[in-house]
């Protein structure tokens, strides 16, 4: 939590230390906890020790959540807003799960991640006509005209109030994703009755920390963690679900998670950033996938209009990991690319047929 969110409930001698420590990077109340004391002293010539445990010590109390015991909390289904993509083979990579929980997809550029991340919302936003979708666009990327798009393409009625409930909230620096944050913390302690987000978009988390995460510095890594923990408390407490959007760098020789030996990137942001999520869902485009095997979908991006991507299960605790699906798009739809059958198929006196393991496809 942002260190000047609870600056009116410190003594005053604390709280105007606050600037301070912001203007020495130190912004937050897990880094006045977790950071070497003899760093911060020596960051902040008007601190003493005697101050700084006085800090730590609210910052606990001020920050901690509420101890339970198990006996007293009750056993029941919890059911989440999550409809899925609207694509039956993505669908069914994560069918069975209850609908809460922290979904990171990642994947080059330009591969389709945000229009999944848009069609995930929209089928919430459709299904339930009280709740919003919080979409916090880091590099101003959000095209409200694709959502309009995709809405007349569903021919949905009611258009303009599913566009209403899609609040887009700018966060082109790390400061704004903290109070963005604590804001929908600050909801869910609410009582008041209003729409509540169900769906939580972050587009793109690896923007504010590609230059932060250092192996002469843990101060990115944790304010990663703190983010991220932050996005797990406002999903579990609310029962929604978030899609955080990341990045990929290069695996090399391949991704030993992956089941194909072609596909050479993994999720960015390390190990800090790989077990803050509920499953990740890794984006190709099909042609750097399958294009040793099959000639046609390696040279279709160049031919053929529209794109082609595989989405594969890497890592998972909601769902079994491995499974893989194909999906095509023309920027505003989403279709099934259903591959043929693995019968194997021997030569009878004429020719084998050519069967790229993509051919067949359920566009009309």
């Amino acid at each position: 939590m942002l260190l000047k969110r609870i600056a009116d409930k410190l003594p005053s001698e604390l709280a105007s230390l606050i600037p301070e420590l912001e203007s020495a990077g130190i912004k937050t109340t897990e880094s006045i906890i977790f950071t070497h004391q003899p760093t911060i002293i020596s960051s902040i010539s008007t601190l003493n020790y005697q101050q700084l445990e006085a800090l730590v010590s609210y910052c606990i109390r001020l920050t901690a959540g509420k101890s339970q015991i198990a006996s007293d909390i009750d056993n029941y289904e919890v059911t989440g807003p999550w409809l899925g993509f609207g694509v039956k083979g993505l669908d069914e990579l994560l069918d069975g799960w209850e609908g809460v929980g922290v979904l990171e997809i990642a994947g080059p550029r330009k591969v389709g991640k945000s229009l999944l991340a848009l069609h995930a919302a929209l089928n919430v936003l459709i299904d339930n006509p009280e709740a919003i979708c919080t979409w916090m666009d880091t590099e101003g990327t959000f095209a409200p005209e694709r959502a309009g798009k995709v809405l007349e393409a569903w021919k949905i009625e009611n258009a303009t109030s599913v566009l209403s409930r899609i609040m887009v909230v700018p966060c082109f620096k790390l400061d704004d994703m903290y109070e963005t944050l604590g804001r929908l913390k600050e909801k869910a302690i609410s009582q008041a009755d209003e729409r509540r987000t169900k769906i939580l978009i972050i587009d793109n988390i690896f923007t504010h920390f590609k230059d932060r995460l250092t192996n002469t510095s843990a101060q990115g890594h944790a304010e990663l963690v703190t983010v991220m923990e932050d996005v797990a408390d406002i999903t579990y407490s609310q029962n929604i679900v978030s899609i955080v959007i990341n990045s990929t760098v290069t695996s090399i020789p391949t991704n030993p998670l992956s089941r194909f030996n072609k596909l050479n990137i993994k999720p960015a942001l390390g190990s800090s950033f790989t077990y803050t999520t509920d499953a990740t869902l890794l984006v190709q485009e099909t042609g750097k996938v399958f294009g040793m095997l099959d000639e046609e979908e390696r040279e279709r991006i160049k031919k053929a209009p529209g794109l082609r991507g595989s989405v594969e299960i890497v890592r998972s605790r909601i769902s079994q990991t491995g499974g893989w699906a194909v999906f095509e798009t023309n920027g505003t739809k989403l279709y099934d690319v259903v591959a043929p059958s693995n019968a194997p198929e021997y030569p009878c006196g004429v020719p084998r047929p050519a069967t790229g393991p993509l051919r067949n496809t359920m566009i009309p």
